[in-house]
């Protein structure tokens, strides 16, 4: 899963650098994931499938809330679903929510923020992705 990694790591970066990721990013990772899903099979197909799913799921989620929850937040969703399944990637983007939740709580007890308040998200789920994988190990 080193490209995830890479991918992940990138991500969180530019998300903190720029307050965006390079649409290639998403381009180049997400076919990546598919190659490698195409070439190893790591898991059953409904469990890719689900993985995808997931991340539409999030991709409309940014439309309807006209990106309240940013469209590369979004796609970040998306390519980590790709590369892990629905059942992993599900586990990942739960560490990342509860862990972005702990910070902004944080945030907003030392009057650092308000609810308007934008968060990166990509720096959670590179967190939340690393969780899952420690978890997994154990």
């Amino acid at each position: 899963m080193i490209p995830l990694l890479l991918f992940l790591i990138l991500g969180t970066v530019s998300d903190i650098k720029n307050r965006s990721i390079p649409a290639i990013f998403f381009l180049i990772f997400g076919m990546l994931g598919l190659l490698e899903y195409m070439l190893y099979g790591r898991t059953a197909l409904i469990n890719e499938l689900m993985g995808i799913i997931l991340g539409i799921v999030f991709i409309a989620v940014s439309i309807i809330s006209e990106n309240r929850l940013g469209m590369g937040d979004a796609l970040a969703i998306l390519v980590t679903g790709v590369f892990l399944g629905g059942m992993e990637a599900s586990c990942a983007l739960l560490c990342a929510m509860l862990i972005s939740a702990f910070f902004s709580v944080i945030i907003l007890a030392l009057h650092r923020g308000d609810r308007s308040t934008a968060l990166p998200f990509i720096p959670f789920l590179l967190a939340g992705y690393i969780l899952e994988k420690l978890g997994a190990a154990i």
